[in-house]
């Protein structure tokens, strides 16, 4: 099959797409210049999951094709993914590298106020270029997803066979130029629509942009929502991980684990900069991990709220033993008892 023959309608976004069919899994592989590298099952309606918000969650979090990216988001269950991520550690590169997303995670991240949409559009804007004032030119279909335009209206809800209708392009292309207009009337942008391709947009952030992006960017570990999280990942602590992830969304926040993040950098340092730019972090040590003492001990020395987990059965260390800890029994006893200590002691 040459490449002409991949070429498929995306479909989250419309646009020309490559399209990879897996036959005997009944699921089909994307790579989407809007979207990225994405996987759903071959009879995919969105049946449990908003279309317009999952859209907006892939174009601002896609992994790319460039940069031999091997991470893909897919609605895989989360312990096929660690089976994959292990194997593909291992030296097995064939099924790439998963990550998990689901209806919870989606609507966790999208934005809940209009001002909240234009922060992340502006940062968005801000992560498409590397110089200031560089220009960013968006294919119509990128400005309806990093835009936060609906394409579909919701007609009849079933869990099984939702009805989602596409809305009037001329509404979808009358909304992206309202916020256009808007950004453009607060300074932070400057936009055009380019003569010889009437689908593109050409876009630059202006100063007042740029200082909304620093201020954004300054303030990100003091009001942000993200929560990095220490432990020793593989498949004896997939029940863990996940218990973890429940009590940090309950409290609503975003659980971060690093191997589910997108980065080009070594490991180490990227680390360290989640570590930062996270509101508290969350360390189980029941593995007694290196790691998760190392990470820990960063996020102390600069002061970050530390809530520490670990299981009955192990015995903590005499320097954090001290420490006020979340002890469990199981798994199930983590979810509550962390969204207690969050809202208790979290701004």
């Amino acid at each position: 099959m040459n490449e002409s023959e991949n070429k498929k309608k995306c479909k989250i976004c419309n646009s020309e797409c490559n399209a990879y069919p897996d036959y005997d899994k009944d699921k089909v592989f994307y790579t989407c210049p809007v979207c990225g590298r994405y996987e759903l099952t071959a009879d995919f309606a969105g049946n449990r999951i908003n279309l317009n918000h999952l859209a907006a969650y892939l174009c601002h979090n896609k992994f790319a094709k460039k940069n031999f990216e091997y991470r893909y988001h897919t609605f895989l269950d989360k312990d096929i993914c660690d089976t994959y991520k292990e194997k593909f550690n291992n030296g097995n590169k064939s099924n790439g590298l998963p990550v998990h997303i689901d209806a919870e995670i989606v609507e966790n991240w999208y934005p809940k106020s209009f001002s909240e949409r234009v922060d992340k559009i502006l940062l968005y804007l801000s992560s498409q270029t590397k110089h200031i004032g560089q220009q960013v030119l968006l294919s119509y279909q990128e400005a309806l997803s990093a835009f936060f335009i609906d394409r579909k209206e919701l007609e009849e809800y079933s869990m099984y066979s939702p009805d989602w209708k596409e809305r009037d392009s001329d509404e979808c292309a009358d909304e992206l130029k309202y916020i256009l207009d808007y950004l453009n009337d607060c300074n932070y942008i400057k936009h055009i629509t380019c003569v010889d391709d009437e689908d593109s947009i050409l876009i630059s952030l202006l100063p007042d942009g740029y200082a909304r992006v620093d201020e954004l960017q300054k303030n990100t570990t003091v009001h942000g929502k993200n929560a990095f999280v220490a432990m020793q990942f593989g498949n004896e602590t997939a029940v863990l991980r996940e218990a973890i992830r429940k009590g940090i969304t309950d409290a609503g926040y975003i659980a971060i684990f690093i191997d589910e993040v997108q980065h080009n950098d070594f490991i180490t340092p990227e680390i360290l900069k989640h570590i930062r730019d996270s509101k508290f972090v969350v360390v189980d040590l029941t593995q007694e991990n290196r790691g998760a003492y190392f990470e820990e001990g960063y996020a102390m020395g600069l002061g970050k709220t530390v809530i520490q987990l670990c299981s009955t059965k192990t015995h903590l260390h005499f320097d954090i033993a001290q420490k006020n800890t979340i002890m469990w029994e199981t798994e199930n006893d983590i979810p509550e008892k962390l969204k207690n200590r969050i809202k208790a002691t979290i701004d």
